[in-house]
Protein backbone atom coordinates (compact mmCIF):
# COMPACT_ATOMS: atom_id res chain seq x y z
CA UNK A 1 0.00 0.00 0.00
CA UNK A 2 1.39 3.64 -0.78
CA UNK A 3 2.41 6.01 1.39
CA UNK A 4 -0.17 8.00 3.69
CA UNK A 5 -3.22 5.78 3.02
CA UNK A 6 -5.28 4.56 6.01
CA UNK A 7 -4.02 1.13 6.92
CA UNK A 8 -7.10 -0.87 6.35
CA UNK A 9 -7.21 -4.25 4.51
CA UNK A 10 -10.25 -2.88 2.60
CA UNK A 11 -8.54 -0.15 1.12
CA UNK A 12 -7.46 -0.07 -2.24
CA UNK A 13 -3.95 1.14 -3.26
CA UNK A 14 -3.59 5.04 -4.08
CA UNK A 15 -2.11 4.38 -7.07
CA UNK A 16 -5.42 3.38 -8.32
CA UNK A 17 -7.17 6.17 -7.33
CA UNK A 18 -7.87 9.65 -9.31
CA UNK A 19 -5.57 12.84 -8.24
CA UNK A 20 -7.60 15.91 -9.56
CA UNK A 21 -9.17 16.45 -6.35
CA UNK A 22 -5.76 16.08 -4.51
CA UNK A 23 -4.07 18.66 -6.83
CA UNK A 24 -6.93 20.57 -6.01
CA UNK A 25 -6.54 20.65 -2.50
CA UNK A 26 -2.77 21.88 -2.64
CA UNK A 27 -3.70 24.28 -5.40
CA UNK A 28 -6.40 25.68 -3.10
CA UNK A 29 -3.37 26.47 -0.36
CA UNK A 30 -0.69 27.03 -2.54
CA UNK A 31 -2.35 29.85 -4.49
CA UNK A 32 -1.57 32.42 -1.93
CA UNK A 33 -0.68 32.38 1.89
CA UNK A 34 -0.54 35.40 4.47
CA UNK A 35 2.77 36.99 4.09
CA UNK A 36 5.03 36.24 6.93
CA UNK A 37 4.55 39.06 9.84
CA UNK A 38 0.90 39.83 8.82
CA UNK A 39 -1.55 41.07 11.37
CA UNK A 40 -3.99 39.51 13.17
CA UNK A 41 -6.16 37.60 10.87
CA UNK A 42 -9.08 38.82 12.49
CA UNK A 43 -7.93 42.94 11.98
CA UNK A 44 -6.93 41.51 8.12
CA UNK A 45 -10.81 40.38 7.64
CA UNK A 46 -12.43 43.30 9.03
CA UNK A 47 -9.71 45.34 6.40
CA UNK A 48 -10.62 43.78 3.78
CA UNK A 49 -14.29 43.86 3.48
CA UNK A 50 -13.91 47.70 3.73
CA UNK A 51 -10.96 47.90 0.83
CA UNK A 52 -12.49 45.59 -1.65
CA UNK A 53 -9.73 42.47 -1.29
CA UNK A 54 -6.11 41.79 0.07
CA UNK A 55 -4.89 43.19 -3.54
CA UNK A 56 -6.75 46.82 -3.47
CA UNK A 57 -4.45 50.08 -2.69
CA UNK A 58 -5.83 51.79 0.30
CA UNK A 59 -9.23 53.53 0.08
CA UNK A 60 -10.23 56.83 2.24
CA UNK A 61 -7.16 56.64 4.65
CA UNK A 62 -7.43 53.42 5.74
CA UNK A 63 -3.98 51.03 4.67
CA UNK A 64 -5.36 47.83 3.28
CA UNK A 65 -3.69 44.42 4.14
CA UNK A 66 -0.52 43.01 2.75
CA UNK A 67 -0.42 41.22 -0.61
CA UNK A 68 -0.87 37.71 0.03
CA UNK A 69 2.60 35.69 -1.17
CA UNK A 70 3.42 32.05 -2.36
CA UNK A 71 6.39 32.78 -0.58
CA UNK A 72 5.43 32.72 2.66
CA UNK A 73 5.41 28.78 1.99
CA UNK A 74 8.67 28.73 2.78
CA UNK A 75 8.00 30.17 6.33
CA UNK A 76 5.28 27.97 6.85
CA UNK A 77 6.92 24.67 5.52
CA UNK A 78 5.25 22.88 3.38
CA UNK A 79 1.29 21.65 3.64
CA UNK A 80 1.04 17.61 4.27
CA UNK A 81 -0.97 16.40 2.05
CA UNK A 82 -4.32 14.74 1.58
CA UNK A 83 -3.74 11.02 3.00
CA UNK A 84 -5.16 9.16 0.03
CA UNK A 85 -6.47 10.38 -3.80
CA UNK A 86 -10.36 9.97 -3.88
CA UNK A 87 -11.63 7.25 -5.54
CA UNK A 88 -13.46 8.13 -8.60
CA UNK A 89 -17.20 7.47 -8.90
CA UNK A 90 -18.74 4.85 -10.54
CA UNK A 91 -20.48 5.14 -13.47
CA UNK A 92 -23.86 4.44 -14.69
CA UNK A 93 -23.17 0.71 -15.43
CA UNK A 94 -21.25 -0.07 -12.38
CA UNK A 95 -23.26 -1.90 -9.89
CA UNK A 96 -24.94 0.04 -7.15
CA UNK A 97 -23.43 -2.10 -4.56
CA UNK A 98 -20.27 -0.50 -5.88
CA UNK A 99 -21.60 2.64 -6.48
CA UNK A 100 -21.76 2.93 -2.62
CA UNK A 101 -18.52 0.90 -1.70
CA UNK A 102 -16.83 4.05 -4.04
CA UNK A 103 -18.44 6.71 -1.75
CA UNK A 104 -17.81 4.98 1.29
CA UNK A 105 -14.32 5.06 0.24
CA UNK A 106 -14.50 8.35 -0.61
CA UNK A 107 -15.15 9.87 2.79
CA UNK A 108 -13.64 7.43 4.94
CA UNK A 109 -9.75 7.87 3.02
CA UNK A 110 -10.28 11.36 1.71
CA UNK A 111 -13.21 13.32 3.01
CA UNK A 112 -12.82 12.41 6.16
CA UNK A 113 -9.03 13.21 6.68
CA UNK A 114 -9.37 16.51 5.30
CA UNK A 115 -11.88 17.81 7.52
CA UNK A 116 -9.33 16.75 10.52
CA UNK A 117 -6.58 18.30 8.56
CA UNK A 118 -7.40 21.37 6.87
CA UNK A 119 -10.94 22.18 7.89
CA UNK A 120 -11.87 21.22 4.32
CA UNK A 121 -12.33 19.26 1.46
CA UNK A 122 -12.35 19.16 -2.43
CA UNK A 123 -14.07 16.72 -4.13
CA UNK A 124 -13.69 17.65 -8.32
CA UNK A 125 -16.23 15.69 -10.89
CA UNK A 126 -18.21 14.44 -8.55
CA UNK A 127 -21.00 13.44 -10.80
CA UNK A 128 -19.67 13.42 -14.25
CA UNK A 129 -20.37 16.71 -16.98
CA UNK A 130 -23.45 14.27 -17.82
CA UNK A 131 -25.09 14.47 -14.60
CA UNK A 132 -24.10 17.61 -13.65
CA UNK A 133 -25.53 19.06 -17.24
CA UNK A 134 -28.92 17.76 -15.91
CA UNK A 135 -28.46 19.65 -12.97
CA UNK A 136 -27.13 23.31 -14.54
CA UNK A 137 -29.79 22.75 -16.63
CA UNK A 138 -32.71 22.57 -13.75
CA UNK A 139 -31.12 25.26 -12.10
CA UNK A 140 -30.66 27.96 -15.18
CA UNK A 141 -34.69 26.63 -15.58
CA UNK A 142 -35.36 27.30 -12.05
CA UNK A 143 -33.69 31.42 -12.59
CA UNK A 144 -36.04 31.83 -15.74
CA UNK A 145 -39.07 30.91 -13.84
CA UNK A 146 -37.85 33.79 -12.26
CA UNK A 147 -38.47 32.16 -8.79
CA UNK A 148 -35.19 33.54 -7.59
CA UNK A 149 -35.16 36.26 -4.61
CA UNK A 150 -32.21 38.46 -2.99
CA UNK A 151 -30.24 37.09 -0.34
CA UNK A 152 -31.31 37.56 3.09
CA UNK A 153 -29.46 38.03 5.86
CA UNK A 154 -29.83 36.01 9.22
CA UNK A 155 -30.04 39.54 11.65
CA UNK A 156 -31.75 42.37 10.30
CA UNK A 157 -29.33 44.63 12.64
CA UNK A 158 -26.87 43.74 9.46
CA UNK A 159 -27.63 46.80 7.69
CA UNK A 160 -28.04 46.86 3.75
CA UNK A 161 -28.24 43.60 2.70
CA UNK A 162 -26.83 44.67 -1.00
CA UNK A 163 -23.98 45.59 0.43
CA UNK A 164 -23.26 42.70 1.88
CA UNK A 165 -23.85 40.12 0.34
CA UNK A 166 -25.17 40.32 -3.52
CA UNK A 167 -26.83 36.89 -4.63
CA UNK A 168 -30.35 35.79 -5.64
CA UNK A 169 -31.48 32.16 -3.57
CA UNK A 170 -34.06 30.21 -3.93
CA UNK A 171 -35.15 27.19 -1.41
CA UNK A 172 -34.68 23.10 -3.11
CA UNK A 173 -36.05 19.93 -1.53
CA UNK A 174 -35.63 18.55 -4.69
CA UNK A 175 -39.07 17.01 -5.26
CA UNK A 176 -40.41 19.83 -6.66
CA UNK A 177 -41.48 19.01 -10.57
CA UNK A 178 -38.11 20.16 -12.51
CA UNK A 179 -35.55 19.08 -9.75
CA UNK A 180 -35.47 15.58 -10.44
CA UNK A 181 -31.58 15.67 -11.06
CA UNK A 182 -31.53 18.16 -7.88
CA UNK A 183 -33.06 15.58 -5.72
CA UNK A 184 -30.63 13.11 -6.95
CA UNK A 185 -27.48 14.93 -6.08
CA UNK A 186 -28.98 16.15 -2.56
CA UNK A 187 -29.35 12.12 -1.91
CA UNK A 188 -25.59 11.41 -3.14
CA UNK A 189 -24.43 14.54 -0.86
CA UNK A 190 -26.73 12.87 2.06
CA UNK A 191 -25.20 9.46 1.60
CA UNK A 192 -21.70 10.82 2.05
CA UNK A 193 -22.44 12.43 5.09
CA UNK A 194 -24.20 9.37 6.61
CA UNK A 195 -21.13 7.30 5.59
CA UNK A 196 -18.73 10.23 7.95
CA UNK A 197 -21.41 10.56 10.75
CA UNK A 198 -19.60 9.49 13.78
CA UNK A 199 -16.26 10.07 12.54
CA UNK A 200 -16.44 13.92 12.00
CA UNK A 201 -16.13 14.59 15.45
CA UNK A 202 -18.16 14.85 18.56
CA UNK A 203 -21.08 15.27 15.75
CA UNK A 204 -24.35 13.09 15.40
CA UNK A 205 -25.53 14.52 12.24
CA UNK A 206 -29.43 13.45 12.08
CA UNK A 207 -30.89 15.98 9.32
CA UNK A 208 -30.14 19.34 6.85
CA UNK A 209 -31.72 22.40 5.69
CA UNK A 210 -33.14 22.28 1.90
CA UNK A 211 -30.96 23.27 -0.43
CA UNK A 212 -30.24 27.08 -1.34
CA UNK A 213 -29.46 27.53 -4.97
CA UNK A 214 -27.44 31.03 -5.61
CA UNK A 215 -27.01 32.87 -8.20
CA UNK A 216 -24.69 35.89 -8.58
CA UNK A 217 -24.98 37.66 -11.70
CA UNK A 218 -22.17 38.90 -12.40
CA UNK A 219 -22.16 42.52 -11.82
CA UNK A 220 -19.22 42.60 -9.14
CA UNK A 221 -21.53 41.86 -6.05
CA UNK A 222 -20.01 39.27 -3.68
CA UNK A 223 -20.50 38.34 0.16
CA UNK A 224 -18.83 40.15 2.32
CA UNK A 225 -16.92 37.95 5.43
CA UNK A 226 -18.92 36.05 7.62
CA UNK A 227 -19.83 32.89 9.16
CA UNK A 228 -22.66 30.44 8.43
CA UNK A 229 -23.10 29.23 11.70
CA UNK A 230 -22.10 31.73 14.20
CA UNK A 231 -24.44 30.89 17.46
CA UNK A 232 -24.94 27.53 17.56
CA UNK A 233 -27.96 26.84 15.39
CA UNK A 234 -27.10 23.41 14.94
CA UNK A 235 -25.61 23.63 11.48
CA UNK A 236 -22.01 21.75 11.36
CA UNK A 237 -21.00 20.89 7.84
CA UNK A 238 -21.87 23.62 5.00
CA UNK A 239 -21.55 21.32 1.15
CA UNK A 240 -21.33 23.55 -1.36
CA UNK A 241 -21.65 21.94 -5.21
CA UNK A 242 -20.52 24.65 -8.39
CA UNK A 243 -22.21 24.53 -11.91
CA UNK A 244 -20.00 26.93 -13.71
CA UNK A 245 -18.58 25.76 -16.79
CA UNK A 246 -15.57 27.27 -18.43
CA UNK A 247 -14.64 29.34 -15.31
CA UNK A 248 -11.50 31.41 -15.12
CA UNK A 249 -11.03 32.81 -11.93
CA UNK A 250 -9.11 35.49 -12.98
CA UNK A 251 -11.31 37.08 -15.29
CA UNK A 252 -14.69 36.11 -13.47
CA UNK A 253 -13.37 36.30 -9.98
CA UNK A 254 -15.78 34.75 -7.83
CA UNK A 255 -13.29 32.66 -5.60
CA UNK A 256 -14.70 31.64 -2.10
CA UNK A 257 -11.74 32.61 0.62
CA UNK A 258 -12.03 30.82 3.43
CA UNK A 259 -9.86 31.85 6.19
CA UNK A 260 -9.16 28.74 8.76
CA UNK A 261 -9.08 29.89 12.52
CA UNK A 262 -5.73 30.18 13.61
CA UNK A 263 -4.16 29.72 10.39
CA UNK A 264 -1.56 32.20 8.64
CA UNK A 265 -3.00 30.44 5.14
CA UNK A 266 -6.44 31.48 3.61
CA UNK A 267 -7.99 28.59 1.00
CA UNK A 268 -9.00 30.01 -2.88
CA UNK A 269 -11.66 28.04 -4.05
CA UNK A 270 -12.66 28.33 -7.46
CA UNK A 271 -16.35 27.66 -7.92
CA UNK A 272 -15.60 25.36 -11.19
CA UNK A 273 -18.03 23.31 -12.86
CA UNK A 274 -19.06 19.78 -10.74
CA UNK A 275 -17.25 20.91 -7.79
CA UNK A 276 -18.29 19.66 -4.11
CA UNK A 277 -16.55 21.35 -1.35
CA UNK A 278 -17.22 20.53 2.65
CA UNK A 279 -16.42 22.65 5.53
CA UNK A 280 -17.31 23.12 8.86
CA UNK A 281 -19.71 25.52 9.41
CA UNK A 282 -18.82 27.66 12.83
CA UNK A 283 -16.26 30.09 13.92
CA UNK A 284 -13.20 27.92 12.49
CA UNK A 285 -14.27 28.65 9.12
CA UNK A 286 -14.88 32.69 8.55
CA UNK A 287 -15.40 32.63 4.42
CA UNK A 288 -15.88 35.15 1.78
CA UNK A 289 -17.26 35.10 -1.83
CA UNK A 290 -15.04 37.77 -3.98
CA UNK A 291 -17.06 39.93 -6.61
CA UNK A 292 -18.03 37.79 -9.39
CA UNK A 293 -18.23 38.93 -12.75
CA UNK A 294 -19.73 36.63 -14.52
CA UNK A 295 -22.92 34.77 -13.49
CA UNK A 296 -21.81 32.14 -10.70
CA UNK A 297 -24.06 29.50 -9.77
CA UNK A 298 -24.20 27.56 -6.77
CA UNK A 299 -25.95 24.92 -4.73
CA UNK A 300 -25.56 25.09 -0.49
CA UNK A 301 -26.64 21.92 1.77
CA UNK A 302 -26.12 22.45 5.78
CA UNK A 303 -26.14 19.64 7.64
CA UNK A 304 -27.47 19.51 11.54
CA UNK A 305 -25.79 18.60 14.92
CA UNK A 306 -28.42 16.88 16.25
CA UNK A 307 -27.96 17.89 19.72
CA UNK A 308 -26.71 21.19 18.81
CA UNK A 309 -30.09 21.71 16.75
CA UNK A 310 -32.02 20.50 19.30
CA UNK A 311 -30.85 22.75 21.95
CA UNK A 312 -30.87 25.53 19.84
CA UNK A 313 -34.74 25.12 18.99
CA UNK A 314 -35.43 24.64 22.63
CA UNK A 315 -33.64 27.96 22.88
CA UNK A 316 -35.60 29.39 20.15
CA UNK A 317 -38.97 28.04 21.41
CA UNK A 318 -38.04 29.76 25.11
CA UNK A 319 -37.18 32.35 23.42
CA UNK A 320 -40.73 33.06 21.25
CA UNK A 321 -42.48 31.90 24.25
CA UNK A 322 -40.96 34.58 26.79
CA UNK A 323 -41.32 37.09 23.77
CA UNK A 324 -45.25 36.50 23.50
CA UNK A 325 -45.57 36.45 27.85
CA UNK A 326 -44.04 39.70 27.07
CA UNK A 327 -45.98 40.83 23.98
CA UNK A 328 -49.32 39.84 25.99
CA UNK A 329 -48.71 41.22 28.73
CA UNK A 330 -48.11 44.53 27.12
CA UNK A 331 -51.36 44.16 25.35
CA UNK A 332 -53.04 43.74 28.45
CA UNK A 333 -51.97 47.08 30.70
CA UNK A 334 -53.09 48.71 26.97
CA UNK A 335 -56.46 47.36 27.37
CA UNK A 336 -56.42 48.11 31.09
CA UNK A 337 -55.26 51.55 30.67
CA UNK A 338 -57.57 52.02 27.80
CA UNK A 339 -60.48 50.17 29.49
CA UNK A 340 -60.13 52.10 32.55
CA UNK A 341 -60.41 55.55 31.16
CA UNK A 342 -63.56 54.34 28.41
CA UNK A 343 -65.43 53.02 31.54
CA UNK A 344 -64.40 55.97 33.25
CA UNK A 345 -65.58 58.32 30.29
CA UNK A 346 -68.46 56.28 29.67
CA UNK A 347 -69.60 56.32 33.47
CA UNK A 348 -68.97 60.39 33.45
CA UNK A 349 -71.51 60.76 30.59
CA UNK A 350 -73.74 58.29 31.55
CA UNK A 351 -74.34 59.94 35.16
CA UNK A 352 -74.13 63.76 33.28
CA UNK A 353 -77.02 62.50 31.37
CA UNK A 354 -78.94 61.14 33.77
CA UNK A 355 -78.49 64.49 35.30
CA UNK A 356 -79.78 65.70 32.79
CA UNK A 357 -82.94 63.92 32.06
CA UNK A 358 -83.79 63.90 35.94
CA UNK A 359 -83.49 67.88 36.02
CA UNK A 360 -85.54 68.14 32.76
CA UNK A 361 -88.00 65.94 34.24
CA UNK A 362 -88.24 68.18 37.44
CA UNK A 363 -88.85 71.56 35.26
CA UNK A 364 -85.19 72.71 35.54
CA UNK A 365 -84.92 72.97 31.99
Amino acid sequence: MASGCWESEQAPSCSTLSGDSVQSMRRVFVRRHLAAGSRDEEEEGGREEQCGGPASASRGGMQCPPAYSREALAVEGALPLPPCNPPPLANKKTPLREHRRDAQRLVLQYVVPCMHAYGLCIVDHFLGPRMAEKILQEVLALHLSGKFQDGALASPKSGNSQAIRGDKIVWVEGSEPGCENIGSLLKRMDRLIMYADGKLGHYKIRGRHKAMVACYPGNGTGYVRHVDNPNGDGRCITCIYYLNKNWDSKLHGGILRIFPEGKSYVADVEPIFDRLLFFWSDRRNPHEVQPSYATRYAMTVWYFDAEERAEAKKKFKNLAGMTCYFIYTILLCILWYCGFHIINYVGINSYGLIQQHSESENGFL
